[in-house]
């Protein structure tokens, strides 16, 4: 299981202490706060400005107003481009909107808008509960067995059936060593994938002596490193998320002969990474680099043919003129990669003006800076503190994001279950941030920069591109720093280039980066924290870029923690295990939290069926649904 990146601060989930449990989804039409400023002066003038802009002239596309007008097209405007649609290729939250459309990594079960667990290629959710799961085995021998029944309805979009030969051959690509996938960490709990007939799927997990085989010699082609957490294993291995979304399935009629063709390391280059085939209510007809991806409606999709023929996702990376867009109706949904606290006055203004819903939809995404421990500065824990001491969140807050959502302390989110209120705070504190400094050995130069051994305190203070909210956060943050000695150079990167995963990696999964501002959208559960903050998920050369600890955090009992909470079906224990790693994260500082966010989405009036989700879930999850109403 993987966290996905938001981009450029400009979508959002948790709106501060709003509590939305399991059962139940909170989603807020706007109501009406106007004002702190104007568009531009109106929106109705900014949207005559740069009406259409992000698209330009295409070929093909002089239809779609028409289309649009007579309810067949329905236009998603999306602030980042995906920077692929590959088989669990990438961690951009883009990447998931266009995907949950198109199905081509469908699950056994997934999650829905209320954040119950359903059937998906599976006809029941299989649990310890209901006979599903079940242990087998005795002694060091004794295992965890899931068995997925599947659904005998559904098929790709080429007519072919889906099977669970496309389970199992989707386990295997994902295991390959020389398959870059951001995380395999749940996958490689298993020990086999059976097929025992062309619709069941029995998901095998290791036994303890499989565990400590595989942690001294590796097992499927990766080394036994990456099973060290499994050294001193004790029982069978677990993963409180056995019944949810591990197991994917791949096209295994195409991709196997690709595979054989181009080998695993080539195979995320080919062109059906762009035009991937899946069992979604749509598939990619175009894609107009930076501009747009049509989606055509496939007639077949089991549960029924689409209500809306086509979906164009369309790529507008100005936040100004997502806007303009959306008042002037060129834009039926906005997605919440696009939109943010930032943008409230705007949309409830729009909101008052019966031209849109905007919905406020609490969540798990959180705005943070990941500070590489590799810098020679960031690499002292003083620094660390200094900065996060020095840093006004309240301010960013009130200023950039309208009040609507409050100062985080923790990468849990805190009205999830694993949130611990007992961990260190880092209050805005300028002197205290100085005198840490100081302590430190740092000393001011004559422009007032800190300099130490001759080097000045000076670091480069990287985000994405094209996003007004972060824009302004950026440049408080650095006005900020500079009051205490720290210079901060800013560098606005595209999406694109600063997502960018696999063999040419971008600053993120690169480690190039020094601070780095972005957001992770979070799930109903912290599986996958230990892809974040455990030793295992730094992502190297050597590794092939496999995990997203991008500060480099190392800490032993970290490690132990993470991997306990990962490995035990124990609630009561994941609570003490999480409330303890918290601690010790936030002591060390290898990321600076700002603030919850969240998911702000927007959509025509008359678009029906919209049903955002306050999980990394995307909004296109039932897009199948989504018609405009007359």
């Amino acid at each position: 299981m993987q966290l996905c990146a938001l981009d450029a601060g400009q979508g959002d989930p948790l709106a501060g202490h709003c509590r939305v449990g399991p059962e139940r989804r909170a989603t807020m039409e706007t109501r009406g706060r106007l004002g702190r400023r104007r568009l531009l002066g109106r929106t109705g003038a900014v949207a005559g400005a740069v009406s259409g802009a992000g698209l330009g002239f295409v070929p093909g596309f002089a239809s779609v107003a028409g289309a649009q007008a007579s309810g067949k097209t329905i236009m998603v405007g999306m602030s980042q481009e995906p920077p692929t649609l590959g088989y669990s290729l990438g961690n951009a939250y883009v990447i998931s909107i266009v995907k949950a459309a198109i199905g081509n990594e469908p699950t056994l079960t997934r999650r829905n808008d209320l954040n119950d667990w359903v059937p998906w290629l599976a006809e029941t959710v299989p649990t310890l509960e209901n006979g599903g799961a079940r242990y087998v085995g005795d002694g060091a021998d004794k295992r965890l067995q899931v068995t997925f029944t599947m659904r005998k309805d559904v098929k790709w979009s080429d007519g072919k059936a889906v099977t669970s030969a496309d389970v199992k051959f989707a386990w295997e690509l994902i295991m390959n060593p020389d398959y870059s996938v951001p995380d395999r960490s749940t996958q490689q709990k298993l020990a086999t994938v059976e097929t025992p007939d062309d619709y069941t799927v029995v998901a095998n997990f290791m036994s303890e002596s499989e565990a400590k085989e595989a942690a001294a010699n590796g097992r499927g082609g990766l080394p036994a490193k990456a099973y060290a957490d499994f050294a001193s294993q004790s029982g069978p291995v677990l993963d409180p998320g056995y019944y949810k979304a591990y197991l994917p399935a791949f096209p295994k009629h195409v991709l196997q002969p690709l595979l054989e063709k181009v080998g695993a390391a080539d195979l995320p280059k080919q062109d059906i990474m762009r035009k991937p085939l899946g069992i979604g209510p749509y598939k990619v007809t175009e894609w107009a680099e930076g501009q747009f991806i049509a989606l055509a409606a496939v007639p077949t999709f089991f549960l029924g043919a689409p209500r809306t023929p086509n979906l164009i996702v369309k790529i507008v990376t100005d936040t100004n003129a997502i806007l303009a867009q959306l008042a002037t109706s060129e834009l039926d949904v906005v997605t919440e990669d696009a939109l943010s606290e930032f943008s409230a006055p705007e949309l409830d203004k729009m909101a008052n003006q019966k031209l849109i819903r905007a919905y406020y939809t609490p969540g798990a995404t959180w705005e943070h800076i990941d500070l590489n421990l590799e810098n020679e500065h960031l690499g002292i824990l003083n620094v660390r503190k200094a900065i996060a001491h020095a840093i006004n969140r309240q301010q960013l807050v009130d200023k950039v994001l309208n009040g609507k959502t409050k100062v985080i302390h923790s990468w849990a989110p805190e009205w999830r279950w694993d949130f611990s209120p007992e961990i260190p705070k880092y209050d805005f504190n300028p002197e205290k941030a100085k005198a840490l400094l100081k302590e430190a050995g740092y000393a001011p130069g004559p422009d007032g920069i800190l300099a130490k051994g001759g080097k000045k305190l000076s670091i480069k203070y990287g985000t994405t591109a094209g996003n007004q909210a972060r824009l302004l956060v950026t440049q408080l943050v650095q006005a900020d720093l500079k009051a205490v000695g720290i210079e901060a150079n800013l560098d606005y990167v595209p999406s694109s280039e600063w997502f960018a995963a696999g063999d040419n990696p971008g600053p993120l999964w690169g480690r190039t980066f020094e601070m780095g501002e972005y957001a992770w959208v979070g799930g109903d559960d912290p599986l996958g924290a230990k892809n974040l903050y455990s030793t295992g998920g730094i992502p190297a050369k050597d590794n092939a870029y496999v995990g997203q600890n991008f500060p480099g955090f190392k800490d032993a009992r970290n490690d132990e923690l993470l991997a306990e909470s990962e490995n035990t079906l124990d609630q009561a224990r994941r609570v003490e295990v999480y409330a303890e790693q918290q601690k010790i994260w936030a002591e060390a500082v290898p990321v600076v939290t700002l603030y919850a966010r969240a998911n702000v989405t927007a959509t025509k009036r008359s678009l029906q069926n919209f049903r955002p989700t306050p999980t990394n879930t995307p909004p296109t999850w039932n897009c199948y649904d989504w018609y405009l109403a007359d």
